[in-house]
């Protein structure tokens, strides 16, 4: 389970995201309980999200489960050196499946032409000594994988592309 502390117009909000399976939520606002499914999920090119830190808190949550976070809650109301890089680091556009956060690539757990489902483990990022999972946001088949296992990757560095629809 994520808690979420956002502050909106002067009105603070704690929400509790508790993940059942790849689409379904179960999201606490105050004493009010949402079964949510996630209906789309994408990665907005205009957007930048850069995590900041606030006196005595930690780093922001990571940008694809804090605009989740923001969608349910306008829906509900109230190490080592390196390999090369395969490819040059930074975004690959539409598709792209990009790094939430920096850190170590430690797996990569598909290749191109992989036909993956939604949730399913694309890679795993070491940041700052915890191991996270990088999950398929949508179903599909990968074109292209960007990055190696021990490589480093910035915040919003591609880790695969998906084929187009």
């Amino acid at each position: 389970m994520r808690r979420y502390t956002l502050d909106i117009s002067d009105r603070k909000f704690v929400i509790d995201v508790q993940e059942l399976s790849a689409d379904q939520f179960e999201v606490v606002v105050g004493d009010e309980s949402y079964q949510v499914t996630l209906s789309s999920d994408e990665n907005l090119a205009e957007a930048v999200i850069t995590p900041g830190l606030q006196s005595g808190a930690g780093a922001a949550p990571r940008a694809s489960a804090a605009s989740t976070v923001a969608k349910v809650r306008k829906e509900a109301s109230p190490a080592a050196a390196a390999p090369a890089a395969r490819k040059p680091a930074g975004p690959a556009g539409k598709g792209a499946l990009c790094a939430p956060m920096p850190g170590v690539i430690l797996e990569v757990s598909v290749k191109a032409g992989d036909t993956v489902e939604r949730g399913q483990q694309v890679a795993v990022l070491d940041a700052m000594k915890m191991h996270n999972v990088i999950g398929a946001p949508r179903a599909g088949t990968i074109a292209e994988v960007f990055v190696v296992a021990g490589q480093n990757v910035d915040h919003g560095d591609a880790i695969v592309k998906f084929k187009e629809d």
